[in-house]
């Protein structure tokens, strides 16, 4: 399942909230695949800039590097941006860039198109589009329709992510709800859940051979301000791929506004 990597709206309202140009995170993931004999852990860590919103303008940039038992080390660099065009439209972009391995893509495209509407612009339909092109000859596209809906402290999101992969022309989809609750400068929480299916045709095979695999994940994540300018966070997830593995994950993370 191709998800799009986005910083929730919330986190960008918390950095035009404060007298602070800058927003610094070290985050760091273990997760534990079972069977552990054949798939072992895996490990990661990442390195976030944030830019505080000038005149509806943002961006950041991320670096992580990766750990798997059987499928080697690899790093990523991620560039992106949210732009408000007018109080009801605003944009997403980003470019990753991946090194050489099974797991990450050599480049990755997202764009996000967001509407406001509602007498107090709370509710945002949006219309996404993503190209992953991997370090073999697979690559993927997506289109992923969606809707938000920001009320007094707590925030729902549902995407559906219709993917297309090829060679093979595969088809799959999958779908994603999201429901977020907090205030900023205290706390925020998340609960996401996402299922589907994950397809694509396996060119490794002598005869390549189409595989499709149900997917759930679930991830349970909090944020806690500490100070004004320091916060901490950290995740629960879970994630069962059927005729594959099951996968569990804990992260944790500091922040610091300056």
């Amino acid at each position: 399942m191709s998800v799009p990597r986005l910083i929730p709206l919330a986190m960008l309202i918390s950095l035009s909230a404060y007298a602070y140009d800058f927003r610094l995170e070290l985050e760091g993931n273990y997760e534990y695949l079972s069977p552990h004999n054949t798939y072992g852990s895996w490990k990661s860590g990442f390195l976030r800039l944030y830019h505080k919103p000038v005149q509806g303008f943002t961006y950041f940039l991320e670096g992580g590097v990766f750990s798997r038992k059987h499928e080697g080390d690899a790093v990523l660099g991620v560039l992106g941006a949210y732009k408000d065009w007018s109080p009801w439209f605003y944009t997403y972009t980003s470019f990753s860039a991946g090194s050489n391995s099974t797991y990450l893509p050599k480049y990755r495209l997202d764009q996000e198109f967001n509407f406001k509407v509602g007498e107090k612009r709370n509710i945002v339909p949006s219309i996404g589009f993503t190209y992953i092109k991997y370090h073999d000859v697979h690559k993927d596209y997506v289109i992923y329709p969606g809707i938000s809906y920001y009320g007094e402290g707590f925030v729902i999101t549902y995407k559906h992510f219709i993917n297309r992969s090829d060679p093979g022309s595969v088809n799959s989809s999958s779908d994603l709800i999201s429901f977020g609750i907090g205030q900023e400068g205290k706390s925020w929480t998340y609960l996401d859940i996402s299922y589907g299916k994950q397809a694509y045709l396996a060119t490794y095979l002598a005869n390549p051979q189409e595989v499709r695999q149900r997917a759930l994940y679930i991830s349970l994540s909090h944020r806690h301000w500490i100070k004004k300018d320091l916060g901490l966070f950290g995740g629960l997830s879970y994630l069962k791929l059927k005729e594959g593995y099951e996968k569990y994950g804990v992260k944790a993370g500091i922040s610091k506004d300056f």
